[in-house]
């Protein structure tokens, strides 16, 4: 009786001794914080004054409410625009939405090469930094600064641009859209060297382009 007295006290403390160790044994490597995309920066683009001109090779965050209006404007070295972005107030869609900006380098398509040549080597694009934050309600205004120097440049590549207004045009790519898309519906000002796109609905990028002589 006392022997398996003894055999159930042991068996007891045993499985009670298990039970211990598997509540308290070491735990696997916590998964790190989520965070959401954009926010109020980040480490390549980081948060950014959107009253504040944006360098050439910077790149930044801006937040937009709906309660004043913007104009983000990207300057060359010069310190000279070459992008005016202007939003009207309560013009964006999702207040306090978050975009990513940057001036991008890129290569003409080749669809588009035999009937386009690049004028100036940036193109302005500025993306929703979250799916909620898409566009604007009041299209706003961008406009394209250009040199006597890139339309020099662009006629040495096969531009017509005798005259300006009728051969520039703008070539955009919507956010979420793989091809740049031609947009011919813009105003050229001579005098300001200034092309002016009013119809802008979604965030993407947008590269002033020439068209091809025959």
């Amino acid at each position: 009786m006392f022997k398996r007295n003894v055999l159930w006290v042991t068996l007891t403390l045993l499985f009670v001794g298990t039970l211990v160790l598997g509540c308290g044994g070491e735990e696997g490597p916590a998964e790190p914080p989520s965070s959401e995309e954009g926010g109020s920066g980040s480490e390549g683009f980081p948060a950014k004054d959107p009253a504040q001109p944006f360098a050439i090779d910077e790149k930044g965050t801006v937040t937009l409410t709906n309660d004043q209006m913007y104009e983000i404007q990207m300057q060359r070295d010069s310190g000279e625009p070459i992008f005016a972005f202007t939003i009207k107030k309560n013009g964006v869609i999702d207040p306090e939405v978050d975009f990513a900006i940057q001036a991008i380098q890129v290569d003409m398509p080749e669809d588009l090469a035999s009937d386009y040549v690049p004028v100036g080597q940036y193109a302005f694009e500025m993306h929703a930094a979250r799916e909620s934050g898409y566009g604007f309600a009041l299209r706003p205004e961008l406009r394209i600064f250009f040199t006597d120097q890139e339309i020099e440049a662009a006629k040495q590549k096969g531009a017509s641009l005798d005259p300006l207004k009728g051969n520039l045009l703008a070539l955009y790519k919507e956010q979420r859209a793989p091809k740049w898309v031609p947009q011919t519906s813009i105003s050229v000002d001579e005098a300001t060297k200034a092309v002016t796109l009013s119809n802008v609905a979604g965030a993407g990028a947008w590269w002033l382009a020439a068209r091809k002589g025959e």
